[in-house]
């Protein structure tokens, strides 16, 4: 097990800006279990981690401590008094679909496969299209944009926002909400950001009770009236079940989106060869895609609890041992991937990135993701030309080792006739 110096720290904020020369040295050094300060140990290498997203059963998706989802960070540090009591006022919730294994999880998934239906995505396409031209009408006369919060953001939480039930003009608080049940489950939080995600995480499920309250009742074609009526075996979901779904469906429709639209368009206006290949031919957008959540993806990893004593690649992992799934370092791995450093448009393999995931957990809103990346890029460049950085653009990224997104993204261009 290879020890940690700053070069490798994963919770360095020079790492965390860019982590693929460790990535490079872990698969050069075959360092199968890397250690991560105060937070667990990285699993990095596809095949451990495709192994280890199968064994559910020794490597568990419930990785709460304190018993159900609730959202306080990756640290180790006792839960505060005054974070517990704000808790405390929300809905009851449990475990569910993504915090579970089965035999729970499959009888979650089967539900949620009901309302996530693949024709359901593709009746959300035209209302994908409408938003992405909505949002570039209302930037696209001054000739730059932040893409991040001008679009890439908004895009992505309107169709969650709206496919589950709340008005448009909400939206802002939906993101609110999102960014900070997100950084629950997946970063390093000191006390007042524990404060901050248990009052959004209470917030939340407090609206949503609401509704799947009145949905049972007055079911429209929302996710949530799918969700509220959907029957497995003859069983409904219970909204101690139906909170955290709704939460995983918050999260895996928002933050993993703007990120993969933000880091495509990155390389896009890094590559312009790549625009002029994908406005010649937009059927190559998809591909395209893929590539890019193998390259540089949105979510560079997940978390599992280690439920017994065990030892994985001659490292001692005592049961309650976090473990992080490394799907950005497996895109990178060599064994799978020719020359993995090489962004390479057309690489036929791309398609079998881990991005989204592996296993039981692979993400319920995979297709909506990919339809959503897909038309956002087709429609920026159907409607813009020239696109280039902005001088003086900051291309930082969002201090976090668990996901990879821009904090900002300021680009010039000029609208096509």
């Amino acid at each position: 097990m290879h020890r940690v110096n700053p070069e490798y720290d994963l919770t360095n904020p020079t790492t965390m800006e860019n982590p693929y020369p460790l990535y490079r040295a872990l698969h050069t050094n075959n360092w199968r279990v890397l250690p991560v300060p105060e937070v667990g140990f990285w699993i990095g290498r596809m095949a451990d981690i495709k192994d280890i997203a199968r064994n559910t059963e020794i490597f568990s998706n419930n990785y709460f401590q304190e018993g159900a989802p609730i959202p306080t960070g990756v640290g180790e540090d006792p839960l505060e008094d005054d974070v517990k009591a704000i808790f405390a006022e929300g809905p009851e919730v449990v475990n569910a679909l993504w915090t579970s294994d089965p035999p729970v999880h499959t009888g979650h998934r089967k539900l949620v496969n009901k309302a996530f239906t693949g024709q359901w995505v593709r009746s959300m396409e035209a209302t994908i299209q409408a938003i992405a031209h909505t949002l570039i009408d209302g930037f696209i006369s001054r000739g730059e944009t932040d893409f991040m919060h001008d679009y890439a953001v908004y895009l992505p939480m309107i169709v969650i926002a709206e496919a589950l039930g709340m008005d448009r003009a909400d939206a802002g608080q939906f993101k609110v909400w999102s960014d900070d049940i997100l950084a629950g489950n997946l970063d390093l939080l000191d006390h007042d950001g524990r404060l901050r995600v248990a009052r959004s995480f209470v917030d939340a499920n407090k609206h949503f009770g609401g509704i799947l309250d009145d949905r049972r009742s007055c079911p429209r074609s929302d996710l949530i009236s799918r969700l509220a009526t959907a029957e497995v075996e003859g069983q409904r979901l219970q909204n101690c079940e139906a909170l955290p779904i709704i939460n995983t469906l918050m999260l895996a429709g928002n933050e993993t989106t703007t990120n993969l639209i933000g880091n495509a368009m990155r390389i896009l206006v890094d590559r312009p060869d790549l625009m002029d290949l994908l406005i010649a031919d937009p059927s190559q957008t998809q591909a395209f895609l893929d590539e890019v959540m193998r390259f540089d993806g949105p979510v560079q990893c997940l978390y599992r609890i280690v439920t017994r004593d065990t030892v994985f690649a001659d490292t001692e992992l005592p049961a309650g041992t976090r473990i992080m799934l490394g799907w950005g370092s497996a895109g990178w791995d060599p064994d799978f991937f020719e020359t993995p450093d090489e962004f390479r448009m057309g690489r036929p393999n791309a398609d079998k990135h881990v991005g989204f995931g592996f296993g039981p957990h692979i993400c319920v809103g995979l297709g909506l993701a990919r339809a959503e990346a897909r038309i956002a890029i087709e429609t920026i460049l159907q409607r813009l030309r020239d696109i280039h950085f902005a001088p003086h653009v900051d291309l930082g990224h969002v201090p976090t080792f668990a996901t990879r997104g821009y904090k900002s993204l300021h680009l010039r261009f000029k609208p096509r006739a």
